[in-house]
């Protein structure tokens, strides 16, 4: 049986809720609630988990930002879908719904095709977005149970390697065990990451110089001795951010580099800041990345054997994506022209007041 999208209706205007009722009546599909004032539905998503909220802005009392933002506050009602309906047009009556937390916008009077159209919308949009948590949660359920009977295998193989008198081809054996135990702990430990990066990241930023962070993420690095790095910066090289989290999500896209590059080869690392936009690139000369894959690998869910891929980092550049995203970012990758990758990361530069809202 097909599960019912569950629909809060918010209206204090009995005629537009009775139009919406109607329409939604003759489509078995809808189970739905009424809400004549903000005050009501409040007490009804105490106890009533909607997929979408038809949200009248206009209400006497606690009007539809402030229902707005209340959902946006609570954890059990992070995947409800909200459309404002309202009969105010102006922009910036829409920017402060966008603001507070709508997904959308209906203008009153409404058309009912619309209408339904955008119910059928965002039902297959949470829907796609409660599988995704599903499998995250199944993720973060697996690697939590893994890590004790792991940490026992890597342990018990540590302790059979310092024994002595243990016959050499046992104790190729056991090095086997204790190398692959710690390639799946390493791949516990990201699948653990990439599950704390779904569920949101709180952000604390500085600012700092690119310039200087690059420096250390290199060290870290270690790159071959004859693998030339070349930078092409411009611009200030200043900006605001998390680095932290930066750091990370810059040293899995540079060791991909590194990891992808041949020994005699370059690594050519552009910085730009003009306006209010950054954009880091980071190119290699490595195979490069199968054209029809390259917009899944930053899906840590994807499995395919991608060349430019294959060194174990599909959760690491999914993880880099997430944190990119949380500061408003975006990263893609391409194959070059003359030969290899690159992937390019793109912030508008904000202030530290930015971020005073993150999570």
């Amino acid at each position: 049986m097909t599960k019912k999208t569950k629909v809060l209706i918010v209206d204090d205007e009995p005629q537009n809720a009775k139009i919406m009722r109607e329409i939604l009546s003759f489509h078995p599909k809808y189970d739905y609630r009424v809400a004549m004032s903000g005050e009501q539905a409040l007490e009804i998503l105490e106890s009533y988990f909607p997929d979408i909220i038809l949200l009248d802005i206009m209400m006497p009392g606690i009007d539809g930002y402030e229902v707005c933002r209340w959902v946006r506050g609570k954890k059990e009602h992070k995947l409800s879908k909200i459309v404002m309906i309202s009969g105010m047009s102006m922009i910036e009556d829409r920017l402060k719904g966008y603001n507070s937390g709508a997904d959308d916008y209906i203008s009153k009077p409404f058309v009912e095709d619309e209408l339904l159209a955008k119910l059928e919308v965002f039902s297959k949009l949470n829907r796609m977005e409660e599988v995704d948590n599903l499998k995250t949660m199944a993720l973060n359920i697996l690697s939590h149970e893994t890590r004790t009977p792991l940490n026992g295998i890597i342990l018990g193989s540590e302790l059979l390697s310092d024994m002595k008198g243990l016959p050499e081809k046992a104790r190729q054996y056991v090095d086997m065990i204790r190398e692959s135990g710690a390639r799946i702990q390493d791949l516990v430990e990201k699948i653990s990451r990439y599950c704390l990066v779904k569920e949101g990241l709180q952000l604390i930023v500085c600012e700092k110089r690119f310039d200087q962070i690059l420096t250390e993420l290199l060290e870290k690095i270690d790159p071959p001795s004859d693998l030339h790095i070349i930078y092409d910066f411009s611009g200030d090289m200043n900006f605001w951010a998390d680095w932290d989290l930066l750091e990370e999500a810059f040293l899995t896209v540079l060791d991909n580099a590194v990891k992808n590059s041949p020994e005699t080869g370059a690594i050519l690392i552009e910085y730009q800041k003009s306006d209010s936009l950054i954009k880091v690139s980071i190119k290699d000369q490595g195979p490069g990345i199968d054209p029809a894959v390259s917009e899944k690998i930053f899906d840590g869910l994807y499995s395919a054997d991608i060349l430019h891929h294959r060194q174990g980092t599909g959760l690491s550049l999914a993880i880099a994506k997430a944190i990119v995203e949380e500061h408003g970012g975006k990263i893609r990758c391409r194959n070059r022209k003359e030969k290899g990758a690159a992937f390019e990361i793109t912030f508008r530069e904000y202030s530290e007041s930015k971020f005073s809202n993150s999570k």
